[in-house]
């Protein structure tokens, strides 16, 4: 029988890429996404083979939506494999800036979702183990200006992934964190030409910036390999390493 993953922020993005290189595995797909989208959908189907990716629309963040998720994906197709809590979005503004309601948005989404949809998949991941993924930034491992929430929330991440790889370990389940640079998808949609051409001539020493399909394929390996847990891989060309 095939797998099944569960994939948050499914719908485009890296959660979208993630979701494809799954697909061609003939790993069966629960998506989750705000909003649905048909065509996205009708892609996958296509690269697997199958008809049956399933859509659960709502905010990742909320412990309803992960509790619909788990559900959907143990009463479709009685397992679950693989989850990616994908979901997330940018928090700007220093600690000045900042309300009290957008500094714990950021908590709710990058952090709170993840912690709902562990609890939620783990009596089915328990079963017979599996791969969980948690998509984090190198804005978590490095000093970046202006984004001290979000920087932080992503820095909580490869502890959270240390921590329940640890505890969790002895039932099969393996947490690891994939940490990309920048990725050209609508989260840098907003990237003036000044500082794109900052970042290729001056930040990046491989001066491209990276593709959904260049993290999906390392996502791949962490979820799939069965002797990798409690690791955080960098995905950003070289960005988070250089010196000057």
């Amino acid at each position: 029988m095939s797998d099944v993953a569960i994939i948050t922020g499914g719908t485009r993005g890296i959660g979208a890429a993630i979701a494809g290189v799954l697909a061609r595995r003939k790993v069966r797909l629960v998506l989750n996404g705000r909003h649905r989208d048909a065509d996205v959908e009708e892609e996958l189907a296509e690269l697997s083979g199958l008809t049956d990716v399933t859509f659960v629309e709502g905010d990742a963040a909320d412990p309803a939506t992960a509790q619909r998720l788990a559900s959907t994906a143990t009463d479709t197709y009685g397992r679950i494999d693989y989850v990616i809590p994908a979901a997330g979005g940018p928090n700007p503004g220093k600690v000045t800036d900042l309300t009290v309601e957008q500094w714990l948005a950021a908590f709710h989404v990058h952090v709170h979702a993840v912690f709902h949809l562990f609890r939620a998949c783990h009596p089915a991941l328990s079963v017979r183990g599996g791969g969980v993924l948690l998509i984090g930034s190198v804005a978590g491992e490095r000093g970046c200006p202006g984004t001290v929430a979000y920087q932080t929330v992503k820095g909580a991440l490869p502890q959270f992934a240390r921590a329940l790889a640890r505890d969790h370990a002895h039932e099969g389940i393996r947490v690891n964190v994939i940490e990309p640079g920048i990725i050209r998808t609508r989260f840098h949609a907003a990237m003036t030409p000044e500082a794109e051409k900052n970042n290729l001539d001056n930040r990046i020493p491989l001066r491209r910036f990276g593709r959904p399909e260049d993290v999906a394929s390392a996502a791949l390996e962490l979820l799939t390999n069965p002797f990798i847990t409690g690791e955080t891989l960098v995905i950003d060309g070289g960005m988070s390493m250089r010196m000057v």
